[in-house]
């Protein structure tokens, strides 16, 4: 990617790298001139698929203008020394260091399990579970040894715990610099893989792979499809001329490491295993995702079978497993599983509809718009009805644009992503987002008391931006494309 028009972080990064040793603002207390590598991910908006993605669902994800940029330079001490900057508002850097040591165990690497509870013993530092998480897992998967270790900077331009994938920028931000520095050329699937496994068993957050592949492998200016069995890039889908997605930020904190998120995957995956042991009694072979069922199969052949609500400990007795590595079924809980197991098979079939409407809009015709947008009202009617994620902030928001209307020119609104607050994805004509999404911000901000982050733009994926270099001259710091 040519760097004619180049991301807000990353002009914000050269404006603070270029300051003189005196600015104290500045990285010079934080970089000496040694070379840096640097990697920018952005933010991503759920626009369909959302939780749906742990089933093998396909998803619909779009990239957004803000994101996260990394910066890495080798140290001569085995010191991974992390520091984390909001980009573009004066606010205090937070910092850690983790000795490379900590990641050993004998003669060898540590268990994730270990440096899981390492980053988890100090509260005010388990931020750095997302990078140095990262780090060490592509430390375990790949065949690296780090002789050294680095500075890190990240710089962020987006809110953590809203639903835009945040952490995962984090992860994929960090995997990318390093495989630059590296010179690993690691799989677009790789790299993804390695911030989801990062996330699972580091951070503890039992994510499918969904935000990772769509960080990494996005592209400006469209929508990305995947197939979550269990990370296939299918394809782009072309954003409707004149229309465009933004994000109302609820306020709300979501976080995927919560547990009503964890309980609805746990009872989806308890449905599966449920519908499993009845195919095995008829002698049919058992299914790797829910989402192989058509909503029709689903409903004539096993809704009746799964139990609205089951305890941990009967599920156990009956079925021994659900089949999840990154979940835990605790026995004295109890589980929603009917609504669990039906959003994804549902919510399958939404996407698939949604994105044939998109690639079906003719200028001037307005019905495919108003498909699609029905398609994210029914994505968000299962949030709150099968999957008990929504929140009344959210729904207001949802509700606000409903109101309006296609007559306004706004089409579809849902929750995103995890849900339980988090972000909500508008989807409309350019010119009525811009005036009715602030319009409705405002309304918002009346019942909440603060207004709300509204997130826009598109910006280019991992992949698609690559990493620069950064090497220190007669004429001060100069980028090159790698």
């Amino acid at each position: 990617m040519a760097d004619g028009n180049p991301p807000f972080e990353l002009q914000e990064f050269e404006r603070l790298l270029n300051k003189p040793n005196s600015d104290a603002t500045g990285f010079a207390s934080f970089f000496n001139s040694g070379e840096i590598w640097v990697t920018r991910v952005p933010a991503r908006l759920d626009v369909m698929g959302g939780i749906a993605d742990y089933s093998g669902a396909n998803v619909c994800e779009a990239v957004l203008g803000r994101g996260v940029l990394l910066a890495l330079q080798a140290r001569t001490d085995r010191t991974l020394r992390i520091r984390t900057m909001h980009a573009g508002m004066k606010a205090l850097p937070v910092e850690t260091r983790i000795p490379l040591e900590y990641f050993q165990s004998g003669d060898g690497l540590a268990g994730y399990g270990d440096v899981r509870a390492l980053c988890q013993a100090n509260p005010l530092a388990s931020w750095a579970a997302y990078i140095g998480g990262s780090i060490f897992t592509m430390l375990k998967e790949e065949p690296v040894k780090l002789p050294y270790g680095f500075s890190l900077l990240l710089l962020s331009a987006v809110p953590m715990n809203v639903g835009i994938g945040s952490s995962a920028a984090v992860e994929i931000g960090t995997l990318t610099c390093l495989d630059a520095y590296l010179g690993l050329k690691l799989s677009p699937a790789r790299i993804s893989r390695l911030g989801q496994m990062a996330e699972n068993h580091v951070v503890g957050a039992p994510c499918g792979i969904m935000d990772q592949t769509a960080i990494t492998s996005g592209q400006q200016g469209c929508l990305t499809h995947i197939l979550c069995r269990p990370g296939e890039v299918k394809g782009e889908v072309p954003i409707p001329p004149g229309t465009g997605f933004v994000g109302i930020n609820s306020m709300v904190r979501h976080s995927v490491a919560g547990s009503p998120y964890s309980d609805t995957r746990i009872g989806a995956f308890m449905g599966k295993r449920i519908i499993n042991d009845l195919r095995a009694k008829t002698g049919r072979g058992a299914l790797d995702y829910l989402t192989e069922l058509s909503a029709e199969q689903f409903n004539q052949e096993y809704a009746a079978a799964l139990p609205e609500e089951i305890v941990g400990s009967k599920f156990l007795a009956q079925h021994k497993t659900h089949d999840d590595p990154v979940t835990k079924i605790s026995p004295d809980a109890t589980y929603r599983v009917a609504g669990p197991a039906r959003h994804p098979v549902e919510e399958n079939e939404r996407v698939l509809k949604f994105m044939d409407a998109l690639r079906a809009a003719k200028k001037g015709d307005e019905k495919p718009l108003i498909t699609a947008g029905e398609c994210m009202y029914g994505a968000h009617e299962s949030y709150v009805k099968n999957c008990h994620l929504s929140t009344e902030e959210v729904d207001f928001l949802v509700d606000a644009v409903r109101q309006r209307g296609a007559k306004s020119g706004l089409y579809g609104a849902k929750i995103t992503g995890g849900g339980t607050g988090g972000t909500v994805a508008v989807f409309g004509k350019l010119d009525a987002l811009a005036k009715h999404v602030p319009e409705i911000a405002t309304e918002y901000s009346r019942r909440v008391g603060v207004m709300p982050d509204i997130f826009e733009g598109t910006s280019p994926g991992a992949v698609e931006f690559g990493a620069r270099r950064y090497a220190f001259g007669a004429t001060g710091w100069q980028r090159h494309i790698v």
